[in-house]
């Protein structure tokens, strides 16, 4: 079993096309039809439906897929091994969210840089629908997100965690020194919220729908980071972000959260890549190191 052929079923599996996978590696498309046979003529099934100018994959070659993906994996991280990881090049493309970024990224960059000095980590900050979207269009390798626990079988999911999301506010405010707060009684209050397509917006706004509420602020952005200097400088302003994002503010004294009664939401840090996605040593190395990453306390 020729693993050009694996390869070949793989790229015609993620492309849903002969054509678009002869594009893409650089073969004749009688050359990329050549190779689907002779596999299949070696498994003894048919892993592709072709009826007229349509391919589909059978349910033959959706059980196939892990298989090959294995496969090509193993046989990629065994002909570099004996390269020291420092020679290898290339781009590993991560998506993440802003709040992901300032948080964690500043350490896994240098961890990532010591062990693969030459490979280019491009990183995407985005919505977490949009990171899936990249993602099922392989126009992202991995993606590092916060949002509801995520059930899908198209993702393998390396790592999860689960993070509290918090109302959080200036010292200066006399709300964080209560603790008979109640969600009704922030309405009104100036709040700096994130854009509506944001994870944990959205919690917010599903927390106060539960209760019969609504907040209207007077600020959305789409950058974490401001957020926290208005809220630092403006001590009656308050926000809603993950506890991560303000755990050094709060450990420095210059924020806290805000103790609301009957208010508790929460959501899960996710590391994923797609199930069909050959893992390279690039790659493995980025998932590598954020896990040792995220596994660690904020």
């Amino acid at each position: 079993m020729e693993i050009r052929n694996l390869t070949t079923f793989l790229k015609v599996t993620e492309l849903k096309s002969f054509s678009k996978a002869a594009e893409a590696l650089d073969y004749s498309q009688s050359a990329v039809t050549v190779q689907i046979q002779q596999l299949e003529r070696e498994l003894g099934v048919q892993l592709f439906d072709r009826i007229g100018k349509n391919v589909s994959i059978t349910q033959y070659g959706k059980d196939f897929v892990s298989y090959a993906r294995d496969v090509v994996s193993a046989v990629t991280r065994a002909s570099s091994f004996a390269t020291a990881s420092s020679e290898l090049t290339g781009v590993v493309r991560v998506g993440t969210l802003d709040s992901l970024m300032t948080a964690s990224f500043a350490d896994i960059m240098p961890a990532f840089h010591r062990r693969f000095p030459h490979v280019l980590a491009n990183i995407h900050g985005d919505s977490v629908s949009r990171l899936r979207e990249m993602l099922v269009k392989n126009e992202l390798d991995l993606i590092y997100t916060l949002d509801d626990q995520l059930l899908d079988t198209q993702f393998i999911k390396v790592f999860e965690a689960e993070e509290d999301i918090v109302i959080v506010t200036n010292t200066e405010n006399p709300l964080c020194r209560r603790q008979d707060v109640k969600l009704a009684d922030l309405i009104g209050q100036p709040f700096v919220l994130m854009n509506r397509n944001n994870a944990y917006r959205d919690q917010f706004d599903r927390e106060l729908a539960r209760q019969g509420l609504s907040v209207e602020p007077f600020c959305e952005l789409e950058s974490d980071v401001l957020a926290l200097r208005l809220i630092w400088e403006n001590p009656e302003y308050l926000s809603v972000l993950p506890r991560y994002t303000v755990q050094k503010s709060i450990h420095e004294e210059h924020l806290a959260v805000v103790s609301v009664q009957g208010c508790e939401m929460r959501q899960y840090r996710q590391l994923l890549y797609h199930k069909n996605k050959v893992l390279t040593p690039q790659i493995q190395g980025m998932l590598d190191t954020i896990l040792e990453t995220a596994k660690k306390p904020f």
